[in-house]
């Protein structure tokens, strides 16, 4: 803008503005310092020079206009990652993206691995023009860093950094040596899951192969692990290093690494402080037991190697303003208790619990079968159920009975329920997002008519309507009313409509009492807009003059239109806004400072509402998250049960039986619930009893021996879960485990040959089950010689039968150990076999029908040629085959009679 009129030309009399010192320092530094290309850096090129500095390791996105700009080596990544153009521009290479699809593009580089942080413009154009920086560079800070593990998404957004709808979590890890070389160690692992608030916790002893800590891995499957960077042994290394690289989630994992572990008294010091300081603000965003020092003296009973963990994640989650996840320990849950069964990584990967050994997609399998959920927060829930079945009889028998009794009832309040699922949006994500102050006033629109329909969904049911008979039922039944009136008193105060809209400013229905500074704003805008108006009337300038409807800024409002000829009658501080050959459009000074004074009120206000809603945010999860996460909590329980019922209400699939006192497994006419499910043909029911504990199954390649035996552990898995099962019908006394040994592979990676993998494995079982354990070993000793493999067969089967005392499905080729220990032990062990039968073709050669029934005795026939027919070797190389091994028989039958 200029001035006209008399005394206009260089502005006599009128003194330079001060310049502050850190523009005197940006423009030494553009004066002297030169960039790569050979020019000046720009003060914006400066700033992101100070940026990169300050914050090195992360990926920075710089919010410059309606785009997001990556320079330097940031760009290189995100052009990588995001298949976008990288150029060269003046002295940096720059990416860029419109600021609408920030969200899409940051999910994909946080599902890389990667640490990205958003660097936002911190002032506004009106109270930057009325500072003493107003001819600086607009000052631009870090405003949002997220990694894969801390990222909470919105509401509506897909599960895109999910896996099997679980949001993976972040997990520390802490160890001890137990022993002078490192093998034995106790290891303290915290993961808490952001998006969610659930936090897990346990301490365990490992062995050398870190069995324990790989079966957590698993549950767990951690997007980000926080580690200390030189405190952990060689073996737990590994072990994490190969999780985070050979993984197959559709994630990355990320390392972040601490630099030194603290002692356990500097960790509960952390903590307690945390907690202390959390609960000195005004806004703490904590329950009242909380408030209460509940929750600091619930820390004392952890192990001290978890407090370290906790500490570690307190400090390292404050970074990115979600530390609020670890305030409600009443949600804090330890991966082993004893009233879960122990499911090894093994086990989950050889039953293909979360998901199939081919493509890794969760059809095909256990969890696919179950998972018939309806809300989001309900699949995660049956998620954790899927891979910790229940131990305790009195536990599982209620849980079933639930189910049951969803089967069998045609109560009102159970329709009701059922409804009110429907529609839900993710309830436990939103609790979370209000919880860290990042819900946006269109979530909240959403989440509070939610809440209120779940708080009255049965205010219509008559209060002398009778009970459940499940206990479980009828703590959804009391927990959902408790949310109607906390709800309806935010509603009270909070007009939906304007909050749909995300209008902050007009979003409260008594503005006076619920935002008084907002109210104090909006009061000076109306005033500056009547003191504009009379100004416009006493100048006899009409309102708009002259106007760009389509901007959406001030600067064309209130403007005098004057002919050039006209110029030289008008007042010299009147100024010139635009110009052409032909015209000149003015402000007077009086209506320049008016409309700069709106400017600024509008920004303010602006501030001020921004502050008010994070204030009734703030309110919500002070004041009422414990009793809204409680409800989503029982809620997710009736969703899983309902999950179940519909598992329960399909043909062939009925309730198990629970019984106490001795180790008992019978399962009659057992189906496998996965092939049933994803094949036409009808599955072949087996029946197995582990009365005699120890079964030795042998029989043709092809007849089925693997799948019996992962139908009886998944048909004992679904019932401990509270499902019903695809069998006639099935008797069993809890398991506390279930450990499974199949299959061939190696792990080059760690150095571990085939054998060695078996050995292990089967090592780390043998160290690992109870009498009230399963196990199933599938041909052990074939990675080695013959008689080496029949030796270590033989011996570890003895061991389970005399010692051990638990249940095993023991698969082998080798005949005579099954003959020697059914005839040592004839109480405990039970040869069987894959039934088939055999005929002779026209050629000589054998056909063999595959019968796939489990059947008593042993057969001494294992068919690998016929085997290798179906697999479409050529016929050549299988009568040599067939000839090598009729000889080979021959040989070994002629030394048997001569030894007898």
């Amino acid at each position: 803008m200029a001035q006209i009129g008399k005394g206009r030309g260089k502005g006599k009399g009128k003194a330079k503005p001060k310049t502050s010192a850190a523009s005197q320092r940006i423009a030494a530094q553009k004066k002297t310092e030169v960039g790569p290309s050979g020019k000046t850096y720009t003060p914006l090129e400066l700033q992101v020079l100070g940026l990169k500095k300050k914050h090195p390791g992360t990926l920075l996105m710089f919010e410059v206009g309606y785009k997001d700009y990556f320079y330097g080596e940031d760009a290189q990544v995100a052009a990588k990652h995001l298949g976008i153009v990288c150029y060269p521009s003046r002295n940096f290479l720059r990416a860029s993206i419109p600021v609408h699809r920030r969200e899409v593009h940051l999910k994909k580089l946080l599902a890389r691995g990667l640490k990205v942080g958003i660097i936002e413009q911190t002032e506004t154009a009106a109270l930057k023009k009325a500072g003493d920086t107003r001819n600086e560079v607009f000052e631009r800070k870090l405003t949002h860093l997220y990694t894969a593990a801390t990222y909470v998404d919105s509401l509506d957004s897909p599960d895109t950094l999910s896996f099997g709808g679980r949001v993976p979590p972040l997990l520390c890890i802490v160890e001890s040596p137990v022993d002078k070389d490192g093998e034995k160690v106790n290891v303290s692992i915290v993961s808490v899951c952001a998006s969610t608030g659930d936090v897990v916790w346990d301490q365990f002893e490992d062995n050398g192969m870190r069995t324990e800590l790989e079966t957590r891995l698993v549950h767990l499957s951690p997007a980000e692990l926080l580690l200390p960077e030189e405190a952990l042994t060689r073996p737990t290394q590994k072990i994490l290093s190969h999780f985070a690289t050979h993984g197959h989630n559709e994630f990355t994992a990320r390392i972040e690494h601490f630099a030194s572990t603290m002692s356990s008294s500097d960790a509960f010091t952390f903590v307690a402080g945390f907690y202390a300081d959390k609960n000195r603000r005004e806004n703490a965003k904590a329950s009242d037991g909380f408030r209460s020092g509940e929750l600091t003296a619930a820390v004392t009973i952890f192990p001290k190697g978890v407090v370290v963990a906790l500490a570690h994640l307190v400090k390292y989650l404050s970074g990115f303003d979600v530390a609020d996840a670890l305030l409600e320990t009443r949600f804090f849950a330890r991966f082993a208790e004893r009233t879960h069964m122990l499911l090894n990584g093994n086990t989950l990967t050889n039953l293909q619990i979360y998901r199939n050994e081919t493509d890794f997609a969760k059809r095909g399998s256990l969890l696919w079968v179950l998972d018939h959920t309806t809300t989001k927060f309900g699949a995660r829930m049956l998620r954790e159920w899927v891979g910790r079945p229940l131990t305790d009889r009195a536990a599982l028998v209620a849980r079933i009975d639930a189910v049951e009794e969803i089967l069998s009832t045609l109560s009102p309040r159970l329709t009701v329920l059922r409804q009110l699922l429907h529609g839900l949006p993710d309830l436990a994500r939103g609790l979370s997002r209000i919880q860290y102050g990042k819900c946006t006033p269109q979530e909240l629109a959403i989440l509070l008519p939610a809440f209120q329909r779940v708080g009255t969904a049965l205010d219509r049911i008559p209060a002398s309507t009778s009970p459940f008979d499940s206990a479980i039922l009828n703590g959804v039944v009391d927990a959902l009313p408790r949310v109607k009136a906390p709800v309806q008193g935010v509603l009270t105060r909070v007009d939906l409509a304007k909050l749909k809209e995300g209008q902050k400013e007009k979003m409260w229905k008594d503005v006076e009492s619920s935002a008084p500074e907002v109210d104090r704003m909006n009061k000076t805008i109306a005033s500056t807009r009547l003191a504009i108006h009379h100004s416009s009337r006493r100048g006899g300038i009409p309102s708009l003059v002259f106007a760009f409807p389509n901007v959406s800024n001030h600067t064309h409002q209130y403007l005098i239109e004057i002919k050039k000829a006209e110029f030289r009658d008008l007042p010299a501080d009147w100024l010139v806004i635009s110009a052409t050959k032909t015209l000149r459009r003015l402000r007077t000074p009086i209506m320049a400072d008016l409309l700069r004074r709106r400017a600024q009120a509008l920004e303010a206000l602006a501030l001020a509402a921004n502050a008010a809603y994070r204030g009734l945010l703030a309110e919500i999860a002070e004041e009422h998250y414990a009793v809204l996460r409680d409800a989503v909590q029982r809620l997710a329980v009736f969703d899983c049960l309902c999950s179940l019922a519909v598992v329960g209400v399909q043909e062939g699939y009925v309730r198990p039986e629970f019984v106490e006192g001795d180790n008992i497994l019978v399962v009659e006419d057992g189906r496998h619930p996965m092939i049933e499910k994803l094949r036409d043909d009808p599955f072949v029911p087996n029946s197995v009893d582990m009365g005699r504990r120890h079964k030795v199954i042998t029989g043709p390649n092809m007849g089925g021996k693997s799948s019996v035996v992962r139908m009886v552990a998944l048909c004992a898995i679904m019932a401990q879960i509270g499902s019903y099962v695809p069998v006639t019908s099935m008797r069993l006394s809890a398991l506390d485990g279930i450990f499974i040994r199949m299959g061939a592979s190696d792990d080059i990676v760690r150095g571990r040959s085939t054998f060695m993998v078996e050995l292990q494995e089967t090592s780390s079982i043998l160290q690992l089950v109870t009498p009230r354990s399963l196990v199933v070993l599938d041909e052990l000793g074939r990675g080695t010689s013959t008689f080496d493999g029949m030796a270590i067969a033989h011996a570890v089967l003895e061991h389970l039968v005399t010692v051990k005392g638990c249940k095993t499905l023991f698969i082998t080729h080798y005949p005579t150990v099954a003959r020697d220990l059914e005839h040592r032990f004839p109480q405990d062990v039970q040869n069987m076999h894959m039934a088939y039968t055999e005929d002779t073709r026209l050629d000589g050669t054998r056909q063999v029908t595959f019968l796939y029934k489990l059947s008593d005795g042993l057969t001494q026939n294992s068919f690998g040629v016929e085997c290798a027919r179906l697999a479409g070797l050529d016929e050549q190389i299988l009568r040599c085959a067939a000839l090598k091994r009729d000889k080979m028989e021959n040989d070994v039958r002629g030394k048997g009679r001569k030894n007898a």
